[in-house]
């Protein structure tokens, strides 16, 4: 080697050492927090930068090494552009936990990784706690548009901590997004209280309005809602999303299917609900318009680990300011209105099915309030619903009396109603006319039983979605059903059989077959006291009643056990108020005396009946007209 040739390698040498000594981090430059910088996070006048992932900048002591790493850097920077400190690091998980639910959060993308529930609430299948996200296939980005670089996706990103622990509110966590600019990061502060399903999250970007465009930055979240319940079928038909616009109502996609929707208005809150449990988002400024919220089952029907796939994607609204805020609230818990409530979110609480118009209101201030003060003094789920039938029918049994008082009056009358009918077989006018002189006569009104049956049904279809819904009912046992939530199967098997299956599922509903029963006693006891008035033309009323018993059974055979069995203690009730009603209470024979002397006062016609006959023999007139032309 010549002199020319060893200064070159030299003179490289040094260059080498020159530039790896210019490039590397001093331990002297690296600044901390103050404490007064940590504690108010967004001042950031006095605030020095979070310390840098020392990972990527570490002194090299060999030439290759430290090119590699200058070449890894530029990468960095020609993707993340002033965010390619924070490109890489270790991903550290962080929980928050309070007796309710528990929560973690890692440092890679800064967002919640999973969310358990820690009160006592159990999978049907392996009794462990539950999750309220698959935490494998569920995740939360937030995308941010970088000029000339694109969106950035910041779940590609390691965010520091900066605080956690305990504070009289609950557990704090704050996690902070550092760039290459001290007076510029994304910050995450998250607060669990201490008693609740709640972490309030507040997102704070701090100087980053010079780099990226904060008003186009987009909060989105996907999530695997896992099989919790023991039917999955019924468990996909009651999961979706529900959302509420601002000055809108409470909205849903189609439960059990495949659907989605683009939002034109503010979206205040967006819950990924399933049956019996929810992972709810809420602000109260309001998310920006062009929300897209969308769920879907699994492709493949044989999943039965996932109940339901969920995506939203939430435009933040953030001002392009140097200090742009969001505060978020999360809920993870069951939905139960009592806890929707101390939310204080306007309509949280219809998530709840609890059915529409009067029907709900009737289970939420009347039904549920009852069933709550019962089975506090009860416990057990399964009294509560007896005595809760029992209440119910004792409201209602004004109207039984009058129904069972109507019905009475009409079979005291079958005989004369016979005799019209085989006078006038030939003349449905006549008939008619006939018959409404009879109730004139007798001051029977055929439609008395109506108005109570009509009083009833608010109630009756309020316990259809009552029982179905309320959260209280899950893993209650009783009898031999080991959860009032779900279906009690006595029978089971595991051969598919066509078109029953699918119809009636796999499995025979122990409280639904009681139920069947039951109704099939109290229909035959119902129409033995109920007069024959079937017209001609007119479905038989006797062969429906007969098979409403059947059709009872396959329909309500994936039901709550709740609902069933309390179909089946209304309806033993109901056969032991008929029994007594008409052994002890209603006498036909004074009915029939006070029938027939009623007949012997006179009668002065109403306007309304003087305008019916009128309208009848006008009708008469005009049928006789035809029959002469014909």
């Amino acid at each position: 080697m010549d002199r020319n040739t060893g200064l070159g390698l030299l003179f490289m040498f040094l260059l080498v050492l020159g530039y790896n000594w210019y490039t590397a981090v001093n331990a002297e430059d690296i600044v901390t927090p103050t404490e007064n910088a940590v504690a108010d996070s967004v001042n950031v006048a006095t605030e020095a930068p979070a310390p840098a992932e020392t990972a990527s900048f570490q002194p090299a002591t060999e030439p290759n090494d430290s090119l590699a790493n200058v070449r890894k850097m530029a990468e960095l920077t020609g993707r993340f552009g002033s965010f390619a400190p924070s490109a890489e690091g270790e991903n550290e998980r962080f929980t928050l936990k309070n007796s309710r639910v528990m929560v973690t959060v890692h440092s890679k993308g800064g967002w919640f990784t999973s969310a358990t529930l820690v009160d006592g609430y159990k999978t049907y299948w392996d009794t462990a706690s539950v999750p309220l996200f698959n935490p494998d296939r569920s995740k939360i980005d937030l995308w941010l548009d970088y000029p000339g670089k694109g969106l950035i996706n910041t779940s590609d990103l390691y965010f520091t901590k900066v605080r956690e622990g305990q504070t009289a509110e609950g557990s704090e966590l704050v996690l902070r997004l550092t760039t290459d600019r001290s007076d510029a990061y994304l910050e995450y502060r998250y607060l669990l209280a201490n008693d609740g399903y709640t972490v309030d999250v507040d997102v704070n970007a701090v100087g980053l309005n010079t780099l990226v465009n904060l008003e186009t930055a987009r909060l989105d979240w996907t999530a695997a809602g896992q099989h919790l319940e023991k039917g999955i079928e019924w468990e996909r038909q009651h999961s979706s999303v529900f959302y509420r616009e601002m000055e809108r109502g409470r909205d849903y996609l189609g439960e059990g299917r495949e659907n989605e929707e683009t939002l034109d208005r503010n979206l205040n809150w967006m819950a990924f609900k399933q049956n019996y449990f929810s992972a709810i988002v809420i602000s109260n400024d309001g998310f920006a318009t062009g929300s897209y919220v969308r769920s879907y089952p699994p492709v493949d029907e044989r999943d039965t680990t996932v109940n339901m796939f969920y995506e939203a994607r939430l435009p933040l609204g953030l001002a392009n300011a140097p200090l742009a805020s969001k505060q978020l609230q999360f809920y993870f818990g069951p939905n139960d209105l009592d806890e929707f409530n101390k939310l204080d979110v306007d309509e949280l609480g219809k998530i709840i099915d609890y059915g529409w118009w009067i029907f709900g209101w009737v289970n939420r201030w009347l039904v549920r309030p009852t069933f709550e003060f019962l089975i506090g003094i009860f416990s057990n789920v399964g009294i509560t619903i007896i005595v809760l039938t029992v209440l119910i029918k004792l409201l209602l049994a004004p109207i039984t009396w009058k129904n069972f008082l109507s019905a009475a009056k009409m079979r005291v009358l079958r005989p004369e109603m016979d005799e019209i009918n085989e006078k006038h077989k030939d003349d449905a006018m006549a008939k008619q006319q006939a018959t409404m002189a009879l109730y004139r006569e007798t001051g029977v009104n055929p439609f008395a039983g109506c108005l109570p049956m009509l009083l009833q049904m608010p109630i009756l279809y309020a316990m259809f979605r009552f029982f179905p819904a309320n959260v209280d009912l899950r893993g209650k046992s009783f009898w031999w059903a080991e959860d009032l939530g779900a279906y009690d199967a006595i029978v089971t098997w595991t051969t598919e059989i066509p078109f029953v299956s699918s119809i009636y599922g796999n499995h025979v509903s122990g409280f639904a077959l009681l139920m069947a029963v039951s109704t099939f006693f109290y229909s035959r006891m119902s129409m033995a006291n109920t007069p024959n008035t079937n017209q001609p033309g007119m479905p038989n009323m006797k062969v429906i009643m007969n098979l409403f018993p059947i059709i009872s059974l396959v329909f309500f055979n994936k039901f709550a056990a709740g609902l069933n069995f309390y179909y089946f203690t209304a309806n033993v009730i109901s056969i032991g108020q008929m029994y007594l009603i008409k052994r002890f209470f209603i006498d036909e024979d004074k009915i029939h005396a006070k029938i027939q002397a009623n007949k012997a006062k006179p009668k002065k016609k109403s306007a309304f009946q003087q305008r019916l006959e009128e309208m009848q023999k006008l009708q008469q007139e005009r049928a006789k007209q035809q029959q002469r032309k014909k």
